[in-house]
């Protein structure tokens, strides 16, 4: 199977694909040039109305590619938390819910900096790494540069039952809550699309 990219541009996802679905929800542009790729933000600002964009190529790594070659990359790993009574660990930032992640520090393992952001996010200790989810991709803008960032996302089990978390408050962390499955809609509907899809995409 062809690989196939997603990335979230302004909390909308941009799909990489060598076809789009017959009926595709959104806007397709095929075979995209150098100035399409530097354009989508733009695009997403202007256009509120289009909910996700297809971009089309024969060779979908190679489009892939170009796309991180305008962007600074920046390496992020996180993890989704859950107790012994099946709650998933969440957390407020910046008036939104999120789940802990962050970047990766220079020669340290992926995993490790898995574990050690649930910890300095949320205070939530005693946690035993899993399976891995896979990786979400989103950009943002931060001092002036535009910024592709790459998280990959494991499974977490807290051993400690449902104890309670310090948030990082200097990280615009205002509450530590554990929250039973399924997740609320009131949840889902104040966190970030990539998320939501990758709680949706979960075994």
């Amino acid at each position: 199977m062809a690989q196939s990219y997603e990335v979230y541009i302004l909390n909308r996802p941009v799909i990489f694909n060598t076809n789009a679905p017959p009926e595709v929800d959104g806007l397709v542009l095929n075979e995209p040039s150098e100035a399409v790729l530097k354009s989508l933000p733009g695009l997403l600002r202007q256009r509120s109305d289009i909910p996700a964009i297809w971009l089309v190529a024969e060779d979908v790594e190679a489009l892939w590619i170009r796309f991180c070659m305008g962007y600074h990359e920046v390496l992020a790993a996180g993890c989704i938390v859950e107790n012994e009574h099946g709650e998933m660990l969440w957390m407020k930032r910046n008036g939104r819910w999120d789940l802990p992640k962050g970047k990766v520090e220079q020669r340290e393992r992926i995993e490790d900096a898995a574990l050690r952001e649930v910890t300095e996010e949320t205070g939530i200790s005693d946690l035993v790494l899993q399976e891995p989810l896979g990786q979400t991709y989103h950009t943002y803008e931060m001092h002036g540069n535009v910024e592709l960032k790459t998280t990959f996302w494991f499974r977490a089990l807290h051993t400690g039952g449902r104890t309670a978390g310090t948030p990082q408050q200097e990280e615009g962390i205002s509450a530590i809550e554990w929250i039973p499955q399924p997740i609320p809609e009131e949840i889902l509907g104040s966190t970030f699309a990539s998320l939501r899809r990758l709680i949706g995409s979960r075994d």
